[in-house]
């Protein structure tokens, strides 16, 4: 992200001097795709089924959150403390 800013909250009365202000959800989902069913029926770990989830173009929470992150819509320091 060459020449880019990454925010931080600042904080003031509205948000109780915490920089946030209502709240904005980061996901995870997982599309059980008919590759990630037979991992899961054969008893795959849960890294091996990540792992093909992630191939098949699945969005981990972590990143998801630096998505945000990226649009300024939240901060490094909040996706870290919840994911």
């Amino acid at each position: 992200m060459k020449g880019g800013k990454l925010f931080s909250g600042k904080g003031c009365e509205n948000c109780l001097n915490t920089g946030y202000r209502g709240r904005v959800g980061i996901y995870e989902l997982l599309p059980v795709s008919n590759e990630i069913k037979k991992l899961i029926l054969k008893h795959s770990d849960s890294g091996e089924i990540k792992e093909r989830a992630e191939s098949e173009g699945m969005m981990s929470l972590f990143n998801d959150g630096i998505l945000k992150v990226i649009q300024g819509v939240t901060t490094v320091e909040e996706v870290l403390r919840v994911s």
